[in-house]
């Protein structure tokens, strides 16, 4: 599957990223590993998922969050790292930092309960 299913826990990623873009965004986010190429960063992110190695990653962007994020081979979202796009030969990786990880997971079992 190469689109981002429309499953529960899905919207409950998107609200939560939406949530914590509109609050205090960047202080939750981090990353300094750069690519020249958006496939190359779909690439690595992969390399972090349970994917399999034959998947060529997809990416899809959430109106109101900043960057693309990789739509993982079942159809779900893969919302621990995004991709910022600097200019147009560089692609910065950004991870969710733990207090944003614990941020984001105590905002989606709220969206799913």
């Amino acid at each position: 599957m190469t689109t981002l299913a429309q499953t529960p826990e899905n919207n409950a990623k998107v609200k939560a990223l939406l949530i914590i873009e509109k609050t205090v965004g960047k202080i939750y986010w981090n990353g300094s590993h750069t690519e020249d190429s958006l496939q190359k960063c779909l690439a690595a992110l992969n390399l972090n998922t349970g994917n399999s190695g034959w998947y060529n990653p997809v990416s899809v962007r959430i109106i109101g969050v900043k960057g693309y994020f990789l739509v993982n081979q079942d159809g779900s979202l893969f919302c621990e790292s995004r991709i910022i796009k600097q200019d147009e030969n560089s692609y910065l990786i950004e991870d969710l930092s733990m207090e944003g990880w614990n941020k984001f997971e105590s905002l989606c079992e709220g969206f799913l309960s």
